[in-house]
């Protein structure tokens, strides 16, 4: 039998050597053999995701790799979570993301589904190109409290405006935390001038970003 310090390591390593399989190995056996499922995600998969996010923030990792590593991620998470007892996995928080309309590229928001839900916040991915009706009938539909906008494409930037006026009219805007992100957002600037609760350009600083808007507009504490 394999100690649990060894597989929550494997686990790490295996994000972190771009490893699916392996990690998804490592993950079944640590179900296999008894381990938490709470304390696979916690001290293996996070902290190796975690490693690899600041790996590709400080310029170490391409994209495609940090994708690969994602993807190496989620599929241990998504086995973990399928068979975890049921009850056992409480998330705190929901959030919708996807990419506004127009923006035909997912890149990175599968990476921000990954962590976020290993943090304790369900998360809906609704993919690319989504209209912004689309975002907040998923909200309500979900009784979410995070709703989460990408745009990569600079011509798309304007849209994660459109999704929040859009949310204003409706009567909604303080029911909700909206978030924007990607590779087009400017910064503070931007979500400043849109009224957006807080921004990000990496998936580690959008964890904090919604920890932080969580405790401070929900109370709810990750």
């Amino acid at each position: 039998m394999t100690s649990k310090e060894e597989i929550v390591k494997g686990m790490k390593e295996a994000i972190l050597g771009y490893k699916k399989d392996k990690c998804l190995e490592l993950a079944k056996q640590g179900m296999a053999e008894g381990i938490k499922p709470l304390e696979l995600i916690q001290e293996g998969l996070t902290p190796g995701i975690q490693e690899l996010g600041k790996k590709f923030g400080r310029g170490e990792v391409a994209l495609p790799f940090l994708m690969v590593g994602a993807e190496a991620m989620q599929g241990a998470l998504n086995h973990i979570l399928e068979n975890m007892p049921k009850g056992e996995y409480k998330p705190k928080a929901t959030m919708i993301l996807g990419s506004v309309k127009g923006d035909i590229h997912d890149l990175g928001i599968s990476i921000v589904e990954a962590v976020f839900q290993a943090n304790g916040i369900q998360v809906y991915n609704l993919g690319r190109d989504v209209m912004k009706e689309e975002f907040l009938e998923k909200a309500e539909e979900e009784d979410a409290e995070i709703i989460g906008t990408s745009a990569l494409l600079t011509g798309t930037m304007f849209e994660q405006k459109v999704v929040i006026e859009y949310i204003k009219k409706q009567g909604l805007r303080d029911k909700y935390i909206y978030l924007i992100g990607g590779g087009a957002c400017p910064g503070q600037e931007w979500c400043d001038e849109i009224g957006a609760d807080g921004w990000a350009t990496d998936v580690l600083l959008g964890l904090d970003t919604a920890k932080k808007a969580l405790a401070e507009k929900k109370g709810i504490e990750l």
